[in-house]
């Protein structure tokens, strides 16, 4: 049973600077980890560490348990069952679609290189365009392309650097659904970087979270977004309702709800409510808050509302909104 990629303990330097700090992660076969960060906070470099690409100074790096990195092994790239596609494609602009497929597979002869590249151009749904110019081609086409070139060389691993942030919305999702159903029928362990929490959500069950080169937290999406340690990892998927247990309790009266778990603690604490879980209605004669602010995310939006007893909180409700800055709300929570 293949399992998939394994990094251990990866630390790395650029000169003086520290760029990774005891990195470990695990991505089984078939499935897609995300790795989450903001820019500069080291996911690229960890891919070219993956890829062979950077050397690391300490750590281990494994691909379906064979060793590609250690302290007395370094595969070289060409020899790493790795598959790398950035966000710029990087095809060869000489080449037609048809050559930059089957640039990786040039040890196979003329007929045995044909069909695969006959294949690949059939999964990305460009038949078409074997004999077309690079410049010709749109961006989604060139990102199809550069995908199809690195699944030519049956990789047991593929690394994703943000390949779909340059293309609309749409062609994003149409594009990263192609790519990862092609990934997940393949078997191969899928590492994308990303700095997108919507997008983590969207294709991953699992996920790392990365800052300043050190993992904050790595684990199940639904439990890192809905069961954060910290609120360092809570603050990553956007605002957050947070205050003190004992703010809470005054706030309990005028917005009702149900916290079992904190029933009769007098300690102080921290209390997280995701916006999502504040109900808002027109009053019925029961107002208890005043929407102050409302920004539209697109399907939802969300609002800034103010308590009667003064305490601020963030809600999401779908759009449209049957309110306006200035109305007055019944707010409840789940």
């Amino acid at each position: 049973m293949k399992s998939g990629l394994e990094v251990n303990s990866i630390s790395h330097f650029y000169d003086k600077h520290q760029s990774l700090d005891q990195v470990s992660l695990h991505v089984d076969a078939g499935s897609v980890h995300c790795l989450l960060g903001a820019s500069g906070s080291g996911k690229s470099t960890l891919l070219r560490i993956i890829a062979g690409l950077e050397i690391p100074i300490t750590g281990e790096i494994k691909v379906n348990g064979v060793t590609l990195f250690d302290d007395s092994t370094n595969k070289l790239p060409e020899n790493r069952p790795v598959g790398l596609v950035f966000q710029q494609y990087a095809l060869f602009p000489h080449l037609t679609v048809g050559a930059n497929i089957g640039y990786g597979i040039r040890h196979l002869n003329r007929a045995q290189r044909s069909e695969m590249v006959d294949k690949y151009l059939q999964l990305i749904e460009l038949q078409d365009r074997r004999d077309t110019m690079p410049h010709e081609l749109s961006g989604g086409e060139q990102q199809r392309v550069a995908l199809a070139r690195a699944l030519c060389c049956e990789p047991q691993v593929m690394l994703l650097d943000e390949p779909f942030s340059n293309l609309d919305s749409r062609l994003r999702a149409d594009l990263r659904e192609l790519t990862l159903r092609l990934l997940k029928d393949a078997g191969v362990a899928t590492l994308l970087v990303t700095h997108d929490p919507q997008e983590a959500f969207a294709v991953s069950e699992s996920m790392t979270i990365i800052e300043s080169g050190k993992v904050i937290r790595s684990g199940n999406v639904k439990d890192l977004y809905y069961q954060p340690d910290s609120l360092q990892v809570a603050n990553i998927f956007g605002p957050i309702n947070s205050f003190t247990s004992h703010r809470l309790y005054a706030a309990v009266p005028p917005l009702s709800g149900e916290i079992t778990n904190l029933a009769g603690q007098t300690e102080e604490g921290t209390m997280l409510l995701r916006p999502e879980l504040i109900r808002l209605r027109i009053p019925n004669g029961d107002a208890n808050a005043t929407v102050k602010k409302s920004v539209n995310e697109g399907s939802t939006s969300l609002l800034l509302i103010e308590l009667d007893n003064q305490l601020d909180l963030f809600a999401r409700t779908l759009n449209p909104v049957p309110f306006v800055i200035g109305d007055r709300v019944y707010a409840s929570f789940s």
